[in-house]
């Protein structure tokens, strides 16, 4: 493979085809295909457009509020091209959050999506919308129209920009190392809501490492199932990226669908599938998959969650039987490290460990300031290639300087054995995750805290066969709250200001939530009562 300089930008890294494949297709999109080519074409005229009518450039901050979808995609490399930074929201983030979001970035031009549940609601800056079924095929844009129904209205079509060119070409601009190139979401490695800042080089050298990881010559690999959203570093830099990289073709799933998502991996033929273990838990239960031809298949993914090793040797059965020699991998990794930095492969594998290291990255156990042996549980330590810039607008740092190495405190319990594979224990922040999407305690119990009568609460997350975690609310009420009516009231605050994942599976009331010795809520009490 080609390299990459180190001070290409994600834009200059896709045009130099690293890989030198011969694959045309870039995205296959419900029923239509569009070549590398037309992409970059696309790329290239949405970049100048924004320049031209929103005066976009070299340091601004460019917000996608998006699922997968072209659109998306190219909205991303728009931006980059043009020097600015793309922040990445989770497209079920309320219009209220996603607004103090806009702020707190500094955020210059917005794009939605047709099905984003915002109304006419006023975000303060010039906001565009696409129509997800722009790019679809014919029939898939039908059934798309008659099933769903539009809740974004008033806004700027994004897809006018993509029909004419206002000026002339702009060039590609520069990025120093020191530059942010992308804005994450991330729960931080102290539990609370941060926002982490990317240069260009973590994605692209990451990416680069790609037959590290796969089983087969890259030479051999045609197209992934992309399922993951792009604001989720592994669907960004591993399923987005990559393909961009690597000229490989990215089947993107706007919406996982598990019957519709079966039919498409086996008729596009997918070669590597991605995602986390709800999904694969649901593909499953299809018999378009489960009976299906998988020989294509070579290469599965799990990540986002803990994996269950039940699930690991069903899956694994499936393909098995479908013809696939490909078995699912798990890996380790964090958003202040893109992503993946640990996983397991074809040549190093271990059951039940959460992989083995990357190419630049170390691995070290750390028990009240001091490294422990192969085997004993402590926090875990990274040293990589892949280390975010920092957090926005933080001065908080969960850097260590240690023997003249830079190492990331991930908040994390585990061990390494003697062959170097790591292996999970548990989780030091206080974060749950559900469909290993991370949602904080701390706003639920702000939300909830909100509802009449309400004295105390705290949310823990409990286990869940399909979903991994759910979240478990506990609630104190002041003497004569109607319990029922007070249960309804949070439901409604918490559908209104969080993300669907953080809404409460289960409320429990309480006489009294149990406290510790300086009368905080004694959370950890309450999670053992929940296992």
């Amino acid at each position: 493979m080609k390299q990459l300089p180190e001070t290409c930008s994600m834009y200059e890294a896709v045009l130099l085809n690293i890989s030198e494949s011969k694959v045309k297709t870039a995205i296959s999109y419900y029923g239509k295909k569009y070549s590398f080519a037309e992409v970059i074409r696309y790329i290239d005229l949405l970049a100048d457009n924004l320049a031209a009518e929103f005066h976009i450039g070299k340091g601004d901050t460019v917000t996608l509020c998006m699922p997968n979808s072209p659109a998306a995609l190219m909205m991303f490399y728009a931006a980059n091209k043009l020097g600015a930074v793309a922040n990445l929201v989770h497209p079920f983030i309320p219009p209220e959050t996603l607004k103090e979001n806009l702020k707190r970035t500094d955020s210059k031009l917005l794009l939605i999506y047709d099905l984003y549940k915002c109304g006419r609601f006023d975000f303060g800056i010039p906001t565009l919308v696409s129509d997800s079924s722009y790019f679809m095929g014919t029939l898939a844009k039908v059934y798309y129209k008659c099933t769903n129904k539009r809740t974004a209205f008033g806004y700027i079509p994004l897809e006018k920009y993509l029909k004419y060119r206002k000026n002339a070409h702009t060039s590609a601009q520069k990025f120093d190392e020191t530059e942010a190139a992308v804005y994450l979401a991330s729960g931080g490695t102290t539990g609370e809501p941060k926002i982490i800042v990317h240069n260009n080089g973590v994605f692209n050298r990451l990416c680069a490492k790609a037959q590290e990881f796969l089983s087969e010559p890259i030479e051999n690999y045609k197209a992934l199932y992309n399922v993951l959203p792009i604001f989720h570093g592994f669907g960004l830099c591993i399923n987005m990226h990559m393909c961009m990289l690597m000229r490989r073709t990215n089947i993107m799933c706007i919406k996982f669908q598990p019957a519709m998502s079966a039919k498409q991996i086996v008729k596009e033929k997918a070669n590597i599938l991605t995602g986390v273990p709800t999904m694969f838990l649901k593909l499953l239960g299809e018999k378009a998959f489960t009976q299906a031809d998988l020989s294509n298949i070579k290469d599965v993914y799990a990540g986002g969650d803990s994996v269950p090793q039940p699930l690991i040797e069903e899956f694994n059965a499936v393909l098995k039987r479908g013809g696939s020699s490909a078995r699912m991998y798990v890996g380790y990794g964090l958003t202040e490290t893109v992503t993946v930095c640990m996983v397991n492969t074809r040549a190093h594998h271990r059951e039940n460990s959460i992989g083995y290291p990357l190419s630049e990255t170390y691995v070290k156990i750390m028990k009240d300031g001091k490294e422990v042996p192969c085997g004993e549980v402590g926090e875990i330590y990274l040293h990589c290639d892949q280390f975010m810039l920092g957090y926005l607008h933080e001065t908080y740092s969960p850097f260590e300087t240690i023997g003249g190495k830079k190492w990331l405190k991930t908040g994390d319990y585990g061990y390494v054995d003697k062959d170097g594979f790591l292996y999970f224990k548990q989780r030091i922040k206080n974060m749950i995750k559900v469909s290993g999407v991370p949602v904080y305690p701390s706003e639920i119990e702000e939300a909830a805290a909100q509802a009449k009568g309400v004295a105390k609460v705290c949310a823990v997350g409990i286990a869940d066969k399909v979903k991994g975690q759910v979240v478990r609310l506990f609630v104190e009420c002041t003497e004569g709250t109607d319990e029922a009516a007070c249960r309804e009231e949070i439901l409604d605050l918490c559908r209104r200001k969080l993300i669907a994942y953080a809404v409460p599976k289960e409320i429990v009331f309480e006489k009294r939530l149990p406290v510790s010795l300086i009368g905080k809520i004694d959370r950890k009490k309450l999670e053992e009562r929940s296992r």
